[in-house]
């Protein structure tokens, strides 16, 4: 049977699983942790010989132990797909062949990788290991034509010894590696298919005598104040014969002070030898993700001649773990979790990335408020572990583990609960533990992702027990938590995630996907939140997910185009279900990680009554005495008082007040907070930001909109065939007697409108929104609704022009619709009060896109000003992160160019905004009651039937949308749909607004003062 085939065998001579370390020659150099510096470490990543077969078969045979000189050349590691070899796919679900376990394609994409290395003398005393710590999917290893073994589990780190095949000199590496093996069938998370060496080869020189392995553990007493601190140390001997009076010593540092000291002496060491370390430690300064203090251990094996042989640091935090009626607490406090799922990504290397990628990735998290990860789903390279050491996360450790695609056959547990695959299933959660079971930012193990429940679970679920008691266990489908730790579910929506926080189980529960962040969103953060803190049982919750998984399209220079599954001829594919991130792929934030960033701040700040505010620290671990408060009166634009207020000594949870002066004015006025944190970190300058708060002091005082134009004189009203002009002192404007539009309004000689208004119930569709659109709006036709013009009527009355125009609004084939007036004042001074209204007819009532006005503008007016929520897009259920003000923009600015085009730039909340010029000169808008608005350089149509950006034409107008109501964004990509509070129903509406000519430089400037507020 093909090794690739045959599930019962995961390796062949790869070596057992122990702790990721590398052994140094002096304590300098061991405490940079830079494996570079370890003793005889080799690099092997960079350009290989690379050949690419359709079938392993075809892989020749001299490959094995031949220079292969003629080759072209890869990068390692990268993933052959992204080399311009084999073909991408993308799937959610489903294997992208016939489902035969545990056989795969018998043309098999093989990638033969092979180049050369020298060894000096240096190694020739040593033990030689080969390690890889990734590939995709399936390999086999060759050293100088001799077969060394083959490995399975393709985010797994496989070591192989390779001493008594090397030579003094040039020696030859050849690998072979196939895209599917029957661990594909385990391996089917939410990803494109690839395949290659996808993470750094290296090779490490041991000596003889060595350390195998240790395992840290720190505990603390019954007062969480001082620690026992032990480390169990494996030592190997390859040499044959016992190695007598060997010296272990140990040291742990805080910086440069020593916490301890210690020997461990006369220690024979035959093929295995286990020792042990323990010691008393008072008041260690404690590890967690907001104060991750650590500490250095530096072993020291020293011969029994008195040499030392290796010195092996590692970085230690004090922390621990523990469950007390069905609350996890970590070093005693109480906690939640705040976190996201994490792939590994890169647009234009896929999984195989670079660790500037990965520092960047958690850099972003910390700015965000975020204080846990979840490895989705699979082991990352071991260095980022090591990062959330350093930078403060609290981990989820997922193991390489999904075997999704059985849903598409009725049962997700087909192999899950057949005891046949058992040790495939133990092996993976075995090799992870073991690798990384000494970072204290892991707080959970995690035996995988969608892969049903059965035997196998729960024998991952006691081998994970077996090695590591201290961390607890989860896996979200052992639903009624019969092994796991921790109780999980997926998407539960806000009232069930209510429901469980009523009733506790008596385990921890955390929800370990929510929110789909796909396209514009997520909504409705806020609600999950809101019961997230009102329930101590619910303990975590993880965002779906981190990063899009956009392929960059290299062959477009002007712009950033990213291409999804269906795009490379790929088929069965899911489209674009791999762009869900709240990072687009190049790792720009999205506003959906920004409110997250506002949803989870750890300080709340909440108003008692107007100048008094209740400040609560939702910190775990840390008082707010490194928080700075700024607090801002604000009218308008206009700031009228600040001041900073410190808040000391608040612990985690508790309450505090702060009392806001409040001075008179007339003036819509407001109170804004803004919570900096003092102190420079890793990853933020002094005084950033971690959250922003507004409350409304009291509402403006509005009368009607209008200005002072000292020129205007008596409107003249035009009529001819199939037109009426209203003609003022310094403009025009036309109505058409043919299908009574706004045609043209031309102010000093300049044409405003690019495109007739009109009433509009569609936007273009975001990812969100695609059930919706799939079920009611495309079955209905909302998408073509046609507006049929029925009557108009002008009226001159003094100093004003009324202009009513009578529509139907409805879509083809039914009977049901909406009968709209559009009322248009126009006045003498040059203004257009605008009153738009209708009245729904028929059986529909469900939820539409919005309520709203469109109508195009010229495109010279791209600088935009207005006062409403900003400075971001904003909607319904995703506000908190954007306050009330006064904001400058350009119109492209205000357009988020989501990679798969889709509605985005609504600013709510606005009382008014201008479109201008160069010159200053414009159109400027004003309502009496808040509105929404949005500018684009597209078209709604083009924005609607675009799939990827490059197919985003600019119109020759400013497609400008004032909108009375704009539907909340949901997460029903796969997630909750739109709260009801958030919907929008077609049903009978009113609202108005003002449009004016707007020139900054004359004297029919529009100021606000003129507007009486």
């Amino acid at each position: 049977m093909k090794n690739w085939e045959n599930f019962k065998k995961t390796n062949e001579n790869r070596m057992t699983p122990r702790a990721y370390f590398f052994s140094y020659s002096s304590i300098k150099k061991a405490l940079t942790y830079q494996r570079a510096n370890s003793n005889e470490f080799m690099l092997l990543s960079g350009k290989w010989n690379f050949n690419f077969y359709e079938n392993p078969m075809l892989v020749p045979e001299e490959f094995y132990s031949s220079k292969m000189t003629d080759w072209a050349k890869v990068n390692v590691p990268s993933i052959w797909q992204m080399e311009g070899y084999g073909k991408l796919q993308y799937t959610d679900e489903g294997f992208p062949f016939p489902v035969d376990v545990p056989f795969v394609p018998t043309d098999n994409p093989t990638g033969a990788y092979q180049r050369t290395f020298f060894l000096n003398e240096r190694w020739e005393d040593k033990q030689v290991i080969i390690k890889f710590d990734g590939v995709e999917t399936y390999f086999e290893v060759y050293i100088n034509g001799n077969y060394i073994g083959f490995s399975k589990g393709s985010r797994l780190t496989a070591e192989f010894d390779i001493t008594k095949y090397l030579v003094k000199g040039e020696n030859l590496i050849s690998v072979k590696v196939l895209q599917w093996a029957d661990s594909t069938y385990i391996e089917d998370q939410d990803m494109w298919w690839t395949a290659g060496i996808l993470r750094d080869i290296y090779l490490i020189g041991r000596e003889k005598v060595h350390v195998n392995d240790f395992f840290v553990k720190t505990k603390f007493d019954e007062k969480y104040e001082d620690a026992t601190f032990t480390c169990d140390v494996t030592l190997e001997n390859v040499t044959g014969e016992i190695s007598k009076n060997n010296t272990l010593q140990y040291r742990l540092l805080d910086g440069d002070v020593e916490v301890f000291r210690g020997r461990i002496e006369n220690i024979d060491v035959d093929i295995t030898t286990e020792v042990k370390i323990k010691e008393e430690v008072k008041a260690p300064k404690k590890w967690d993700a907001e104060n991750p203090n650590l500490y250095n251990l530096v072993l020291e094996l020293i011969d029994g001649n008195g040499e030392v042989k290796e010195i092996i640091p590692q970085r230690v935090g004090f922390r621990e773990i523990e469950v007390k009626d069905g609350i996890f607490y970590v070093n005693g406090k109480y906690l939640k979790l705040h976190g996201v799922n994490r792939h590994d990504d890169d647009p234009e290397s896929g999984r195989a990335i670079n660790m500037d990628r990965a520092v960047k990735d958690i850099e972003l998290m910390k700015l965000h408020n975020v204080n846990s990860v979840r490895t989705s789903h699979y082991p990352n390279d071991p260095r980022f572990y090591e990062l959330c050491d350093i930078y403060g996360l609290f981990v989820m450790a997922e193991t390489d583990l999904e075997s999704h695609g059985f849903a598409n056959i009725g049962n997700i547990s087909k192999i899950t609960d057949d005891i046949e695959w058992k040790e495939t299933y133990v092996d993976r959660i075995e090799r992870h533990v073991h690798a990384q079971k000494n970072h204290p930012s892991i707080i959970m193990w995690s035996l995988g992702n969608e892969s049903g429940y059965g035997v196998n679970i729960r024998a991952m679920y006691h081998k994970a027990k077996e090695i590591d008691e201290t961390r607890l266990v989860h896996y979200e489908e052992d639903r009624d938590a019969e092994v796991v730790d921790v109780i999980s579910t997926m998407y539960s929506r806000v009232q069930i995630m209510n429901h469980f926080g009523e009733n506790p189980h008596p385990k921890p529960r955390i929800i370990c996907e929510y929110a789909h962040s796909m396209g514009n969103g997520p909504g409705g953060l806020q609600e999950y939140q809101n019961v997230f803190d009102r329930h101590r049982c619910l303990q975590g919750h993880f965002i779906w997910e981190w990063i899009d998984h956009g392929v960059l399209d290299k062959t477009i220079k002007d712009k950033k185009v990213y291409r999804y599954g269906g795009d490379f001829g790929d088929y069965p594919n899911n489209n674009n279900f791999c762009m869900d991130g709240m990072l687009l792929s190049d790792q720009t934030p999205t506003q959906g990680l920004v409110e997250y960033k506002q949803v989870i701040s750890p300080v709340k700040i909440r108003e008692k009554e107007v100048g008094r505010y209740e400040v609560e620290n939702r910190y775990w671990f840390s008082n707010l005495d490194d928080i700075t408060i700024h607090a801002q009166v604000v009218a308008e634009d206009e700031v009228l008082t600040e001041k900073l207020y410190k808040i000391t000594g608040l612990n985690p949870e508790g309450k505090s007040e702060i009392v806001v002066d409040i001075p008179e004015d007339n003036r819509e006025l407001f109170v804004n907070f803004k919570v900096k944190k003092d102190s420079k970190t890793l990853y933020a300058p002094e005084n950033y930001e971690i959250g922003v708060y507004q409350f409304k002091i009291h509402d403006r005082k509005f009368v009607e909109a209008k200005y002072e134009n000292y020129n205007a004189t008596e409107l003249e009203v035009i009529e001819d065939r199939l037109e009426y002009k209203i003609i003022g002192s310094t403009f025009q404007v036309t109505f058409s007697k043919v299908n009574g539009q706004l045609v043209s309004w031309i102010d000093n000689g300049e044409e405003i409108i690019g495109r007739a208004p009109k009433i509009n119930f569609f936007k273009p569709v975001i990812d969100n929104h695609e059930q919706e659109y799939d079920d009611l709006w495309h079955p209905n036709h909302l998408q073509i609704m046609q507006e049929h013009f029925r009557a108009m009527e002008v009226i001159k009355e003094e100093g004003k022009v009324l202009v009513k125009v009578n529509s139907l609004i409805a879509p083809p084939v039914f009977d049901f619709g909406m009968r709209c007036e559009y009322i248009y004042e126009i006045a003498k001074e040059g203004q257009i009060n605008v009153k738009l209204s209708g009245k729904k007819y028929g059986g529909y009532d469900d939820i539409i896109p919005k309520i709203g006005f469109e109508i195009g503008i010229n495109k010279d007016f791209q600088t935009v000003k207005y006062y409403g929520r900003g400075p971001e897009e904003n909607y319904q259920d995703s506000c908190k992160s954007n306050i009330i003000g006064v904001y400058k923009n350009t119109v492209d600015g205000m357009f988020f160019n989501y990679p798969y085009p889709q509605d985005n730039g609504n600013r709510q909340d606005t009382r008014w905004f201008s479109l201008t010029n160069h010159y200053g000169k414009g159109i400027f808008v004003i309502a009496k009651d808040a509105i929404n608005f949005s500018a684009w350089n597209y078209t709604q149509e083009n924005i609607h039937e675009a799939t990827h950006t490059d197919k985003l034409v600019e119109a020759d107008y400013i497609t400008l949308n004032i909108d009375h109501k704009v539907l909340g964004l949901g997460s029903n990509s796969w997630g909750s749909e739109v709260l009801d509070s958030y919907r929008v129903y077609f049903r009978d509406f009113e609202y108005s607004f003002t449009m004016l000519p707007f020139d900054k430089w004359n004297n029919n400037e529009v100021t606000l003062s003129k507007f009486e507020y």
